[in-house]
């Protein structure tokens, strides 16, 4: 287990008070928290209004003022499929919150209800949206959060509909606490219960109050088993978080929650933390997912993203800009969170990539992120069907320009679809088709391609031949290999010019569906190995291995892997 502790570092006194109440506010000025509260809103909660649409071939107008609740005007969109097969679609904008259903995959939707309306005080921050869940019974419940005074304090309502969602109650809180509430977050498990949890300030603000002046927040959960109706006395999972990052939680497959935030680790490190239940009132230990080392007292309003697969593996995506690592990552746990995989970078480095999301369903994995070229925002996906070990390559989803949510992915039978809202296109949602497996091209000159593409870092290169038994024998390994290797570049070509379904077949078989694979274009005669090796004359399997300076060194027949995993580590 992992000791969190509060930052060792404070703000002045002021500021503590005014982020007691707040919570979202670390990057503005002291002087404008003190002058400009209201500014101070808008700045860390973002605009209320939405841009004016566009195409994505115009550029982008100044906001306009939006003052109605419509879809038109929403800032953040929430999907939900029930067991009828209808999309539900709750959103935040013109300072309401409002609920329609679907039933043509979002194409149009039946009338509008309006839950809540809050105008301006409406919580409609980055990581801020309305969450919405359903049971086997019809009932459909909302949850949110709003700004209950001028002092910015915020509090968490919930609302529930008994009837099918033709009516909703009025929104209740979700506690009585009297200090701040944000970010909720909501599951339904298998026997119809609801677990919710939320960034809590109360902790935070009895330490200000005793004069030890803490930043942050706590991460705070309860039950409820009568449908949102009523919620037990709330507990407190983590006394030390991020306070204006949002939680991601699911379910193992026993129906116990997982939940994953951004922790305050002794000074002022905020790293992302995992806890997994071990009973429903019983949060297991906090356990540091990634060692990334982000120092820093501001707010990086930019929560993570969590998917629990059917067989029970804990995938994690998140955002950092820590002192080990910058950027957006994955990680996997096969082990209930205790340990993780090394982080592997998600997207393009040089064009933003952020905001990702994760979804398991019974065939696969998927994760999607967001890029900005300066330009337009481009959404991406990748598919794993093997619980992460392995990724297709990252494929282009939609792209716009002007305002956009964050991309979210929602199931139904079984099927993956993109739920994005923008303000140029409107609601989106979009099937994800799983890419088959398929083999790439090796031509004459790519071995230099290779390397060049690699520079920097280890890399495997793996020649293979359908027609080399060995070769087939061995393929099964190197599955079992690339599991417990999935950030190690490993590219797989195979030489023997054989039909691509027959060479992928075999890639199936052993595992390698989603891996890099190649075939050669031409005969791989001595022209081709000489280019690789000039004392290369044909034998196969080999393996090439290549360190981060592009010095490669050629191993002839079936690979000792207990040799391989000692040339890695001293790399």
């Amino acid at each position: 287990m992992t000791s969190i502790s509060k930052p060792k570092q404070a703000l002045r006194s002021a500021a503590h008070r005014f982020a007691d109440r707040l919570g979202p506010a670390c990057l503005v000025s002291i002087t404008l928290l003190l002058t400009h509260p209201l500014a101070f809103a808008q700045h860390s909660h973002g605009s209320h209004a939405a841009p004016n649409a566009s195409t994505p071939t115009q550029s982008v107008a100044p906001a306009a003022p939006c003052k109605d609740a419509t879809l038109q005007c929403a800032r953040s969109a929430t999907p939900l499929f029930t067991q009828d097969g209808a999309l539900w679609l709750a959103w935040a904008g013109g300072g309401a919150i409002t609920i329609a259903r679907s039933t043509d995959l979002g194409a149009t939707f039946e009338p509008s209800k309006e839950i809540a309306q809050h105008g301006v005080f409406l919580d409609t921050g980055p990581d801020a949206r309305p969450q919405l869940v359903g049971d086997s019974t019809g009932h459909l419940v909302v949850a949110y959060g709003f700004f209950r005074d001028k002092n910015w304090n915020a509090q968490v309502n919930v609302s529930r509909s008994t009837d099918a969602g033709k009516s909703f109650s009025v929104p209740t809180p979700i506690s009585q606490d009297p200090t701040s509430q944000r970010f909720p977050t909501l599951l339904t498990d298998p026997e119809g219960q609801i677990f919710a949890s939320w960034i809590d300030k109360r902790i935070v603000a009895q330490a200000n109050k005793s004069g030890k002046q803490q930043l942050g927040g706590s991460i705070a959960y309860a039950w409820s088993a009568d449908s949102a109706k009523t919620f037990t006395q709330e507990s407190i999972a983590q006394p030390n978080s991020c306070e204006c990052c949002r939680i991601a939680s699911a379910l193992t497959p026993d129906g116990l929650p997982v939940i994953l935030y951004r922790a305050i680790f002794e000074g002022a490190v905020r790293d992302h933390a995992i806890q997994t239940f071990t009973a429903r009132t019983l949060p297991g230990p906090t356990r540091r997912v990634a060692i990334d080392n982000w120092a820093t007292d501001s707010c990086p309003h930019h929560g993570p993203a969590l998917a629990v697969s059917p067989a029970g593996v804990q995938h994690v995506a998140w955002f950092t800009q820590g002192s080990a690592r910058t950027g957006s990552f994955y990680a996997r746990s096969t082990d209930q969170g205790k340990t993780f995989s090394t982080p592997v970078a998600i997207g393009n480095p040089e064009a933003m990539p952020g905001r990702p999301y994760l979804l398991a369903t019974s065939t696969g994995l998927w994760l999607t992120w967001k890029e900005f070229d300066g330009k337009r925002t481009a959404i991406f996906a990748q598919h794993s069907t093997d619980d992460g070990a392995q990724w297709s390559p990252p494929k282009l989803i939609a792209e716009t320009v002007g305002y956009s949510d964050h991309p979210l992915l929602v199931q139904r039978d079984h099927v993956a679809y993109l739920s994005w809202l923008t303000a140029a296109q409107g609601y989106r949602l979009l099937k994800l088709e799983a890419p088959g497996p398929a083999l790439a091209s090796y031509a004459p000159g790519d071995w230099k391609k290779i390397l060049q593409a690699g520079a920097g870092k280890p890399q495997l290169v793996h020649f293979w031949g359908y027609t080399c038994g060995p070769c087939l024998e061995e393929l099964p390994r190197w599955g079992d290999f690339l599991k417990e290797s999935s950030a190690l570049k490993t590219i797989f070509i195979e030489v023997d010019q054989v039909p691509h379904a027959t060479a992928l077949q075999a890639l199936t078989l052993a595992g390698l569906a989603q891996a890099d694979n190649r075939a050669s274009t031409a005969v791989f005669d001595e022209y081709m190995r000489y280019e690789i090796d000039p004392k290369w004359l044909g034998e196969l399997p080999i393996t090439v291995l290549v360190n981060a300076k592009g010095e490669a060194r050629r191993v002839r027949g079936v690979i000792d892997f207990a040799q391989l995993r000692a040339w890695l580590q001293a790399q």
